[in-house]
């Protein structure tokens, strides 16, 4: 009898360690998974940096230069560049790096694309170890990801978070009117410090770079957003090796047909047209051609609608920016318009974007009072702040102005503003409009500086603009 008690306590515990092994060796198991993630960390980790900063013209509470930081992933181990977000390094005059094994390092040879979000740092550093990319475009929605970085400082640093993927090709306006949004959507926490670290696959793959939140308290609220990978290389490569990104430019100003199908004019326009040439319900209409640039001397007219380049269906104005951004200057494209009830295919060969763009060329199409003395003193475009952008971050009921679009090398880019970022105040009088923005600035003076009070995805700040300010 005490033989057989001993015999099946001998198959309990055989039973109960076969479990356990069968937990963690099955493809279906929990344990499996947690071995998944605990592997994928491991593999990606050593990459994964902090990021501590100096904004220029930014003051604490004590009059002293403000820090900020973020996270960042080391992509070329031999090179030493860092991968980050851009609005963790614009505008910034100082940069560490410090790495996962303790060793700190002075950042240099900031390059940024404001369209995308995503910027490099050049460290001097050997030993380095290196992230790899995934093909972000072989995620599906419910897959796992973790997302690695800094979250509240230094405190929490090499922080790592699980979620999975709750949607993709997001656009959430907040990179303005020429952000290039086509962002992964994740409920992975992701809070202030997170940005510019990695999203990784269940494989540790790099597969996108934690760009934004929507909240209405700065904090995680379940949504978060990031650059994905097969957008990020191009650009990353291009900042390593030109120092800036080239685009291609059509040269038109343009509006998303579903936004302005139901104006009265446009519907005049369109009265005649016989019922078997419907309007299409999709498309980017083309309000302007710039005279001399190349969608006129490829063909293109006032009126036209974009429906297509080349084998890239065009829903609306941003992805028509997204498709002809992609593309490098001189090459020709096969511009898939409706014209007069009829379709046609237009050979467009793109010119090069300038680097500062007057309001016009930006694309945006505004009242003339939205782009006047904000735009030619300080280089920002700003509109009042309301509509999606302000229900998805809870504060539908601020009356404020949001930065539409920032000129290059402008003083605004200079000093660290972003597009997507809220102005509440102007030398501390509120701005409810962008009218109440414009004539406020107007009598602003840059020598003495002009105090503008900025909510963000990461809170307030401050941030004090003059004219050659150290």
């Amino acid at each position: 009898m005490k033989t057989a008690k001993n015999f099946s306590f001998v198959l309990l515990v055989f039973f109960v360690c076969s479990a356990l092994i069968a937990d963690t060796s099955t493809d279906s198991g929990p344990g499996q998974l947690s071995l998944a993630f605990r592997q994928a960390v491991k593999k990606v980790r050593p990459a994964v940096v902090y990021i501590e900063v100096v904004r220029e013209g930014e003051r604490d509470l004590f009059g002293l230069k403000a820090t900020g930081s973020g996270s960042g992933v080391i992509i070329d181990a031999q090179a030493g560049y860092v991968l980050t977000a851009n609005h963790v390094v614009q505008g910034v005059s100082k940069v560490k790096v410090r790495l996962s094994d303790g060793r700190i390092f002075s950042g240099s040879d900031i390059r940024g694309d404001p369209q995308t979000d995503i910027a490099v740092v050049k460290i001097e550093a050997d030993d380095l170890p290196a992230a790899e990319f995934g093909d972000s475009d072989r995620l599906e929605v419910g897959d796992w990801v973790l997302a690695i970085g800094s979250p509240l400082g230094t405190r929490l640093e090499n922080s790592v978070s699980a979620g999975i993927v709750s949607g993709k090709s997001r656009k959430t306006g907040i990179l303005g009117s020429l952000g290039l949004e086509d962002y992964i959507q994740t409920d992975a926490v992701i809070n202030k410090g997170n940005s510019g670290g990695p999203l990784v696959n269940i494989r540790g793959e790099v597969v996108g770079i934690n760009s934004a939140i929507i909240s209405s308290t700065g904090m995680y609220a379940g949504l978060g957003f990031a650059v994905p990978s097969n957008l990020i290389k191009p650009v990353a490569e291009e900042l390593i090796k030109e120092g800036k990104v080239v685009r291609g430019w059509l040269g038109v100003t343009m509006v998303s047909l579903k936004e302005t199908k139901d104006d009265k004019r446009l519907k005049k326009e369109w009265s005649d047209l016989p019922p078997e040439k419907p309007v299409p319900d999709e498309g980017a209409y083309i309000l302007k051609v710039h005279p001399d640039g190349p969608a006129e001397k490829g063909g293109i007219r006032n009126g036209d609608i974009i429906q297509a380049i080349d084998e890239n269906p065009i829903a609306d104005s941003g992805e028509l920016i997204k498709v002809i951004s992609s593309r490098t200057p001189g090459e020709v494209v096969n511009c898939h318009i409706w014209r007069d009830g009829g379709k046609k295919i237009v050979e467009v060969k793109l010119g090069k974007r300038p680097e500062t763009l007057a309001a016009e060329q930006l694309g945006i199409v505004k009242e003339p009072e939205t782009i006047g003395t904000g735009y030619n003193k300080l280089g920002l475009i700003v509109a009042d702040f309301k509509g999606l952008i302000a229900e998805q971050m809870g504060l539908s009921e601020l009356k404020a102005v949001i930065v539409e679009a920032v000129q290059v090398d402008s003083l605004a880019h200079a000093f660290g503003i972003g597009p997507g970022e809220i102005i509440t105040s102007v030398n501390g009088k509120k701005v409810e409009r962008a009218a109440d923005f414009e004539k406020i600035i107007e009598k602003g003076d840059l020598d003495r500086g002009i105090r503008l009070t900025i909510l963000s995805m990461f809170g307030e700040r401050k941030v004090i603009i003059k004219s050659g300010a150290d």
